[in-house]
């Protein structure tokens, strides 16, 4: 196996416990990959400002992938790496499908800001996902105004699975968008071929890292594009078994300090579970 030089890690299910933490041992073991010269990129579907501030919790300076993979970029020096939008007229035609089933959904613009829609029920919603948007609420046919040169992603939401599956249905009749899920519960929409693992191989290229001495830990759908990419790819113990059928390893659930003790045996040839 080659050596390891660049980590992309998912937060929520994986980086994160169920109480949207990370426990000290991941923090200990994290932050020892970093001081060995590790790039430890956390990749993410949550918006820039958000990433960031964990990226930044863990130590200051490390590269970032959000928006699930629309925006990749460096932050010592900062520099955008990679950056790719719904252009408007798809972001008109996915719009078009979430009003039609009434469904609520977030738009994710180019400058970082996130607008929400009006349908369903966004309060509840806003609970659910530990999120308290202050930006604009808008109805369907306002969305592309304001969206600047185009969206990053757009994000439903829904307990309804059967509406989800319309909705999905809906998407592929739209064309050119790479539709993934991050949760039972919701959908994603980006342009077509932009997911992490595109992210993860134009960080890589950035840093002068060949795509088979990176790693890539993840629990769900969105995560599956940078896993098959990473030369070793872990899947949580906490991840679906057809997560688990495509990777190389398998750690344990983001409540037993799966992230670390993944990096630990695999990057730092210490002992699951002993702070290396």
């Amino acid at each position: 196996m080659q050596q390891i030089r660049l980590i992309a890690i998912d937060l929520d299910g994986t980086l994160l416990n169920s109480d949207k933490d990370i426990s000290a041992y991941n923090l200990a073991v994290l932050r020892r990959a970093i001081a060995a010269g590790v790039y430890v990129a956390i990749s993410s579907g949550r918006r820039y400002a958000d990433v960031t501030a964990i990226s930044e919790r863990i130590a200051p300076g490390q590269p970032i992938i959000c928006s699930n993979g629309a925006m990749a970029c460096t932050q010592n020096p900062f520099e955008l790496v990679y950056c790719e939008c719904l252009s408007k007229e798809k972001l008109r035609a996915v719009v078009g499908v979430l009003e039609k089933e009434s469904c609520y959904y977030h738009v994710y613009c180019d400058d970082g800001s996130v607008m929400e829609s009006r349908t369903a029920n966004p309060g509840k919603k806003r609970k659910l996902n530990c999120y308290d948007y202050a930006g604009d609420i808008l109805t369907g046919d306002e969305m592309p105004k304001y969206v600047g040169d185009g969206a990053l992603k757009v994000v439903c939401f829904t307990p309804d699975i059967e509406k989800l599956q319309r909705i999905r249905a809906g998407m592929e009749t739209v064309g050119g968008l790479e539709v993934s899920s991050s949760w039972w519960d919701n959908l994603e929409m980006l342009a077509g071929g932009v997911h992490k693992g595109a992210a993860l191989h134009a960080l890589a290229d950035k840093l002068g890292i060949p795509i088979g001495q990176t790693m890539a830990i993840g629990d769900n759908e969105n995560d599956l594009s940078m896993l098959r990419a990473a030369g070793l790819s872990v899947a949580m113990g906490n991840a679906s078994d057809a997560i688990k059928a495509q990777v190389n390893y398998v750690t344990a659930t983001n409540d037993e300090d799966g992230v670390g003790r993944a990096i630990a045996k695999l990057v730092l040839n210490s002992e699951e579970g002993e702070t290396p």
